[in-house]
């Protein structure tokens, strides 16, 4: 198929992700934007049987949608914010009952809704909370800001157990279970009973209090 061939076809999928999630953009815009995330899909899909293709590039077209939306600073339909809140809230009390992290695929069953709208949600709710609690530190992710510790030199393990020091109990667990041990933040929020977006915003305030003082 040629890439007109590919667009024409799925000009309908396009537009049912914009029509329904976004509003308040230039339609001409999010549509290339859509356009662009079906042809990264289109690359990326091996047809095996299992997945139709319009359900692999579904997460693609809105994937790139959403992040133009990000960057001009675009409303997305609340839907999604309700469903992500949800989406957090069950992922804790099912881990609690069910001793393990629902996949997403068992999350989409308990809140009886489509596995590609949860994707969606998380999708869009993980970069809200991250815009939101850690704000563009000289424009690096929070993984650039604090080094892993196997990559630190003795001089920098004592300036960072310094720089820990200067947290409470709740941010020192936060920051060790982050980035020595590498947990994501679902994680850290279960072990320390805790939702997400405050775990993220511990996070940024902790990190906030040792660049001042490693300042």
């Amino acid at each position: 198929m040629t890439t007109n061939d590919i667009i024409e076809a799925n000009t309908g999928l396009i537009y049912s992700i914009m029509n329904e999630n976004f509003y308040g953009v230039d339609r001409e815009d999010l549509f290339q934007q859509g356009v662009v995330g079906l042809l990264k899909a289109y690359k990326n899909y091996h047809q095996d049987g299992n997945v139709k293709f319009s359900t692999y590039a579904f997460s693609a077209i809105f994937g790139e949608m959403y992040q133009f939306a990000v960057q001009k600073q675009i409303k997305v339909s609340k839907d999604y914010l309700r469903l992500y809140k949800n989406i957090e809230t069950s992922r804790y009390s099912l881990a609690q009952k069910w001793g393990y992290i629902p996949s997403n695929e068992e999350l989409a069953i308990f809140l009886e809704e489509d596995i590609n709208k949860i994707e969606q949600a998380i999708y869009a709710g993980s970069i809200i909370v991250n815009s939101l609690d850690m704000g563009t530190t000289e424009d690096r992710s929070i993984y650039e800001t604090i080094p892993n510790e196997e990559a630190l030199s003795m001089d920098d393990k004592m300036i960072m157990n310094e720089c820990l020091e200067q947290l409470n109990d709740d941010e020192r667990k936060i920051i060790e279970y982050r980035y020595l041990k590498g947990m994501t933040q679902s994680e850290v929020a279960l072990v320390l009973k805790k939702n997400q977006v405050t775990i993220s915003r511990y996070e940024k305030r902790s990190i906030d209090k040792m660049q001042k003082f490693a300042a």
